[in-house]
């Protein structure tokens, strides 16, 4: 980066903050009442804009772009103010010693039946906590080769599941039960 274009940054956030500041600071204090939270924001919004005006390719899209990051800004701060409520039964967990089927040991059987590259990629990652970049590394992939590699491996392994056994998910992707098809794959099924 030379000189000149890196001088320029703090005049244009400069030029921003004093065109728009009292305008966003009185845009923030009329929809949060406690001044101290509405500066609060104003100093996040601040920083955001500060770190991103350099990405701006179109400077007649600055208000608009600005109001925006100050809107973000106000619903993030109005989800985390929302009081947590207990969820209605129906969608509770089920009460304690209802817990999920531990899954691990069974899986880790079905892992027989993938090739053996696929079966490598998911025991690095999912079994022994490699991140997919260490995966790369270690296998002498690239990145996206070690992504798609297990991808590919984790789909695999699905299908393998999904002929023995109907899975029930709760929202989040998390099984909460399992049910085999039949007896045919009884020894390694996991339910």
């Amino acid at each position: 980066m030379n000189r000149a274009s890196h001088a320029d940054a703090p005049l244009a956030f400069e030029a921003v903050y004093d065109r728009f500041g009292a305008e966003l600071q009185g845009f923030l204090r009329r929809r949060i009442r406690d001044t101290a939270t509405a500066d609060d924001l104003l100093q996040s919004v601040w920083l955001k804009v500060h770190e991103r005006l350099p990405e701006l390719r179109a400077a007649d899209r600055v208000a608009p772009w600005l109001f925006q990051v100050a809107r973000h800004a106000l619903i993030d701060h109005q989800r985390r103010m929302r009081p947590t409520q207990p969820l209605p039964p129906e969608v509770a967990p089920e009460a304690e010693g209802a817990a999920p089927p531990d899954l691990g040991p069974a899986v880790l059987r079905f892992l027989d039946v993938l090739p053996e590259e696929d079966r490598e990629a998911l025991r690095l990652t999912e079994f022994e906590g490699l991140t997919q970049r260490e995966l790369a590394d270690r296998l002498g992939l690239s990145l996206s080769g070690a992504k798609s590699r297990v991808q590919r491996a984790r789909a695999r392994l699905r299908e393998e599941l999904e002929q023995c056994c109907r899975f029930e998910f709760d929202r989040r992707g998390n099984i909460i039960e399992a049910h085999p098809y039949g007896t045919e794959c009884a020894p390694e099924c996991p339910c």
